[in-house]
Parts: C-alpha cells; structure tokens; sequence
C-alpha cells in the first residue's frame, strides 16, 4: 500500500503516521461504492493521538460494473490482506464504515488475538425497506440483467452539504453489489457472538440506508458488549456528517480506553 498522504476529496487510500516511535496502528475499512474518504477525520484525529492510520480501498471499488462483479468473500479477503500487512503492533485496531462493519466485525471473529478493539459506524446489518428490496429483487429475479445499477439520487447519505458534495462516493449502486451485502450481512450476523474484543457501535438517529434498530441489535450481539452511541443529527455516514467530530472523539477516547494486550506482536498473524 502507498505510504502516502490523501488530501481530503481523494478516494484514494492513505497511511497517516501516527507519533514517532508510537505502537499502536488503526486499520479504517469503507462501505458499499464508498472510499477512505468517508473515514478520514476518524483517521486524523486517531492520528493526532499517535496512532498510525491504514485505509485501503475495498475490492471492486474502481468502478460500479467492478462492484458488481465483486463478492461479500472478496471484501473479507480484501480486509484480511490489509490487516496482514500492517505487521506487529501494541494495539491494533479497526474501524469499519457501513459494510466496512461487516468486514471488521469478520476480523474479529476469526482472529481474536489479531484484533484488539472495534469501532463500528452504521453497520450495515440491517437495510432499510427500500435496500431490502433491491437486494430481493437481484437475487430471485432477472432484474440485474436489464437493470445493472441503482442510481443515487441526491448523492451519498448525509446531511452536512459540503461534505455530500466533495464525497468521492460511486453515483450508482449495482444490484448484484446488494445482493452481496444481504449475503454478507447473514454471514457476520451468525458470528457476533464470536467477537470479543471491545467494541464500540455508533449510530446515526436520521440514517436512511441502515435500521437503528439493526445497528443496536448488533450491539447487543457481540460477545464481548458494546458502547452503543447514537448521534442524533447524523445521518448514515457518521463519519463525514454534521456530528463528525464528535464520532472522531468518540471513537478516539474509545480506543484510548483499551488496555495494551501486544495487538499483533507474537501473536496469532490474520490468516
């Protein structure tokens, strides 16, 4: 991965260095047709705090007619490889975005010694009807064939207007790409119970793309607990949203929160 600095507006992946000499590194996981983008002020404000930052660009992510050729397993893998290559630390940790969640949430669970705490930001466990119903419709009917990709209307989901404006999101959604979610979203919601590691989940109360309700049933699933956050003016991507700093802060004081057990150093390396 390039070991370089994103300016803000830029899809692209980053690694912010964290203070010199400091141990501990963040792996930042985006969602569905996003970019590292939409986690970028978790990522410096983490930074600030002396943690290394990582975001990668998640499989399929070049382009709509990618996506829609992409698996839920290829998003895993995707993540699994980036966590692999950040090498030892004293704490390592995830946040995830929307289906970035998910894919964190997979670390987690199968391994537990790789990953020592979690933050969650609008997991997308649960669609609303309308995402429910596209992913019906792409799965158990031809739609996909005549249909390819769900236009955005108004673009990403959230409410802070210049952010909507500069975030570098896809303007299209494949069906097929929903459809792997709605996969993924199975997967993982049998493996909750699984992931141990602190988490914290934050939610935003105006988010038209995931239920609360599934964002806090996935607090209640995880094996180890959760901080259930909600911010109430926030809509699906917390991270880049009115409240954004905020969730930076949270999700910063969180994680300074959790012990140092070695985070990756002689332990059990991602598979």
């Amino acid at each position: 991965m390039a070991g370089r600095d994103h300016p803000r507006g830029d899809g692209g992946s980053f690694d912010l260095p964290g203070r010199p000499g400091g141990d501990d590194v963040a792996l930042l996981l985006h969602g569905l047709t996003g970019s590292p983008f939409e986690l970028r002020p978790v990522a410096d404000r983490l930074a600030q705090a002396g943690v290394r930052c990582v975001a990668p660009v998640m499989p399929g992510h070049e382009s709509p007619e990618a996506l829609a050729r992409t698996s839920w397993l290829d998003w895993v893998a995707g993540a699994r490889a980036a966590l692999r290559e950040l090498g030892e630390a004293r704490r390592t940790l995830v946040v995830g975005s929307s289906m970035g969640a998910l894919a964190a949430c997979a670390l987690a669970a199968e391994s537990p010694g790789r990953v020592d705490g979690l933050a969650l930001l609008a997991p997308a466990l649960e669609l609303m009807p309308m995402g429910k119903m596209a992913g019906w419709l792409s799965r158990h009917t031809p739609v996909a064939r005549f249909l390819p990709n769900i236009h955005k209307r108004g673009g990403s989901d959230v409410g802070d207007r210049a952010m909507r404006a500069a975030n570098p999101c896809m303007h299209a959604i494949p069906f097929r790409a929903v459809a792997e979610l709605q996969a993924f979203q199975e997967h993982v919601d049998a493996l909750l119970p699984r992931v141990r590691c602190p988490a914290l989940v934050v939610a935003g109360a105006l988010d038209g793309t995931v239920t609360v309700a599934g964002t806090r049933r996935m607090a209640g699933r995880l094996g180890g607990g959760a901080r259930f956050v909600v911010l109430p003016r926030s809509r699906h991507l917390v991270g880049i949203d009115v409240e954004r700093d905020r969730c930076a802060a949270d999700v910063a004081a969180f994680f300074d929160s959790i012990p140092a057990h070695g985070g990756g150093r002689a332990r059990e390396t991602a598979r």
